[in-house]
């Protein structure tokens, strides 16, 4: 797997080669050049932020990943409509990064936190979702598992969650590392089709994963 950060900050390089030692800074031309399926092309934001012609040529070769300094969800939306698969912190440790990498390359999609929450939310309400749940997916979860699935696929943050149950947000990720157990899936999109039983649907079992942290 190659791994090509397009930026002009050489400071920058060290803390991404934590998580690829082999990563390269290049230029956006040596980048376009250089891109193939095997891939991931790593993008400054504040270098390249009105530039969506050039993310969009390359979304067409390789995996693209926006980095930002100062992270916004509008500016995720706008990145993700350009082809990226990615949006991220650009001072990122270097574990988060290469989940990233696994995520994107995998065909799924990484986005901050809030900006999940919203997306969940929207897929929550175009299933139906308060008239479709599942009773059956449900009975395999405890009192305190359901409260906390069916608050997360309705697009509540880990944050959300916490505050409105009077739990921890460590003790929402544990419950949530327990539901994808229980429930066989890996992210919370899944989890959404899991709860209103739309795996069958063609048009939703193709959507890809979208991931973040617990």
């Amino acid at each position: 797997m190659n791994h090509l950060f397009v930026t002009q900050d050489q400071a920058l390089m060290p803390r991404w080669q934590a998580a690829f030692a082999e990563a390269k800074c290049v230029t956006s031309e040596q980048a376009e050049a250089w891109a193939g399926a095997d891939t991931v092309v790593w993008v400054l934001k504040e270098e390249h932020a009105a530039d969506g012609p050039f993310l969009r040529r390359l979304a067409q070769r390789a995996t693209v990943v926006v980095l930002s300094m100062i992270p916004e969800n509008s500016a995720a939306m706008e990145a993700l409509q350009q082809g990226a698969r990615g949006y991220a912190h650009a001072l990122s440790p270097a574990d988060t990064l290469k989940q990233i990498a696994t995520v994107v390359m995998n065909q799924g999609i990484w986005v901050p936190p809030d900006l999940m929450a919203q997306v969940m939310g929207s897929t929550w309400r175009l299933l139906n979702g308060d008239q479709q749940v599942q009773s059956s997916v449900l009975e395999a979860l405890t009192q305190r598992e359901r409260e906390v699935a069916l608050a997360v696929a309705k697009g509540a943050s880990n944050k959300v969650v916490a505050r409105e149950l009077d739990i921890t947000e460590r003790t929402v990720k544990a419950h949530l590392t327990a539901i994808f157990s229980k429930l066989d899936i890996h992210d919370r999109l899944q989890l959404i089709i899991k709860l209103t039983g739309k795996g069958a649907s063609e048009k939703v079992s193709n959507a890809p994963s979208y991931s973040s942290s617990k």
